[in-house]
């Protein structure tokens, strides 16, 4: 899959394309089947898939008086496609002007001009265009008057509520995060850079690995303990993730640790860049009188992570969720 940028690219390498449109954040259960019917399409008609998203998220400038936190930056968002299969992720860069464009323009100068689109999938309850004047009576009106056949899916059901990124921001605010992988279809992401430790974590017999901290207005969990896998090319490794500023020593700057099971030593250097998968939060962040009381519980933790991991191995209908499972 290749990252396009539309300010950045004035002739894209697509020829004709299937297209959808949206900020996809978080890239969960609800985007799979628009994602898995663009690509099916595309092989069809012989086209490029294309998922065009947008920087920044649009309500963050639709409605700049309400902070807008977010599942996935574009970076992870390009992380979470690679299973489906897509040829290319475009970025729009989203402010005012271009959110005055009519629904007609934005079909005109963006999806034909730019994309060449021929086939547009979209969510049932998609709108687009100043004003969302872009809604099903458009998308229904325009069939074979702009060259483009509007596809339009509906909206992936769970439990009776439909799901989407707002509820899914929400339970992991809240640490519910096997709830919400549930919603993902794929454990929570977090792409962050290798940074430099204390060594505390060695001193008491369980050594991490650092990672900085995430933009502010990335969704995170509450601080705690949790089970996750560290991937970095082509190795992955199960183990405990630490999020918070460790209140037993007097409090350091919030940042992730992750202590790795059978760690090999082939992992991130410092300044790298590594994926890390948050399945389920094990427990709330506390402070504790004394180191010794600290391991003790460290040693507990560890094997909670490790029992997670092993009933999820060896129950065939548990197995990890991969991103494209609808």
């Amino acid at each position: 899959m290749k990252l396009i940028n539309l300010t950045k690219n004035h002739s894209l390498p697509i020829k004709a394309s299937v297209v959808t449109l949206g900020n996809f954040d978080g890239v969960h259960r609800g985007h799979c089947a628009l994602i898995k019917e663009v690509v099916k399409r595309a092989k069809r008609a012989h086209a490029s898939s294309v998922v065009i998203t947008f920087e920044p998220h649009t309500r963050a400038v639709l409605t700049p008086a309400k902070k807008q936190p977010f599942l996935s930056t574009l970076e992870e968002k390009a992380i979470l496609l690679r299973p489906y299969g897509v040829d290319f992720l475009a970025c729009i860069p989203f402010d005012k002007k271009f959110a005055a464009l009519s629904a007609e323009e934005f079909v005109e100068n963006v999806l034909k001009r730019e994309f060449h689109a021929k086939q547009w999938v979209m969510g049932e309850e998609h709108t687009f265009g100043k004003n969302h004047a872009g809604n099903k009576n458009f998308s229904h009106n325009s069939k074979g008057k702009n060259d483009i056949y509007i596809v339009a899916v509906k909206s992936l059901i769970s439990k009776h509520a439909a799901i989407s990124s707002t509820g899914i921001r929400d339970k992991i605010k809240e640490g519910r995060i096997a709830d919400a992988v549930k919603m993902l279809g794929h454990p929570y992401l977090l792409v962050s850079s290798r940074i430099s430790g204390v060594k505390m974590g060695s001193k008491l017999g369980f050594p991490t690995l650092n990672f900085a901290r995430l933009p502010s207005n990335k969704v995170l969990p509450p601080p705690g303990i949790y089970a996750a896998e560290l991937e970095y090319g082509p190795r992955a490794w199960k183990g405990a993730l630490y999020f918070g500023d460790c209140p037993t020593f007097g409090n350091r700057d919030v940042h992730f640790e992750f202590h790795a099971f059978d760690y090999t030593g082939h992992g991130p250097e410092e300044g790298k860049k590594a994926c890390l998968w948050v399945h389920s939060m094990i427990r709330p962040d506390k402070t504790f009188k004394e180191s010794a009381e600290l391991v003790e519980q460290i040693t507990k933790d560890t094997l909670t992570i490790k029992n997670f991991f092993y009933r999820r191995r060896s129950n065939a209908s548990n197995k990890r969720e991969e991103p494209g499972n609808c």
